[in-house]
């Protein structure tokens, strides 16, 4: 069964554009002595493009817990293939799941560009999360109906959290 027939719950199939592309290069820290990406540093990109996944379809996860909602993690699956090295570009694609009336599943995709930027990135590793949505006494909650509207939106924006007003620069880090 390919993405795009994956049944989301609630008598819906999941459309090709549940999807959001990040990039972002290794840095020291996230590596081990060898160089390579600790397999813990995953599971933080994971949650990046989860967040840019929401934001980008114009719910900021503050927004969420503003309301009093929350979405912990209660299963995390991840298939490493080839390792990530410091420096590495790594481009994250977060993809919507499933939903079930509590829960949100994100797939995930890891892959390093092809030299030249040519062909698709080379994979590195899949998994996915599965989130429960919670009240603030962490109680199950049903994902509220304009929450799951939004997940099902074709991105609107691209994120403007990295904008520095009135810099030159334009985005932070480029100079």
């Amino acid at each position: 069964m390919t993405t795009s027939q994956a049944r989301a719950g609630r008598g819906r199939t999941i459309p090709e554009h549940c999807s959001t592309q990040t990039v972002q290069r290794v840095c020291v820290a996230e590596t081990d002595m060898m160089g390579v990406v600790h397999h813990a540093n995953y599971v933080a990109y994971f949650e990046r493009g989860r967040l840019e996944y929401l934001r980008r379809r114009g719910l900021p996860y503050k927004a969420m817990v503003a309301r009093g909602f929350h979405m912990p993690v209660v299963e995390l699956n991840v298939r490493y293939k080839k390792p990530a090295y410091f420096d590495d570009v790594l481009s994250v694609e977060t993809r919507l799941g499933a939903l079930s009336r509590v829960t949100v599943r994100f797939n995930y995709t890891v892959g390093r560009p092809q030299q030249g930027g040519a062909g698709e990135p080379e994979v590195l590793l899949e998994g996915h999360i599965l989130l429960a949505c919670v009240d603030e006494k962490n109680k199950p909650r049903p994902l509220p109906e304009d929450v799951v509207r939004v997940l099902f939106l074709p991105e609107v924006s691209q994120s403007d959290d990295l904008v520095i007003p009135g810099s030159r620069a334009g985005r932070a880090g480029n100079a």
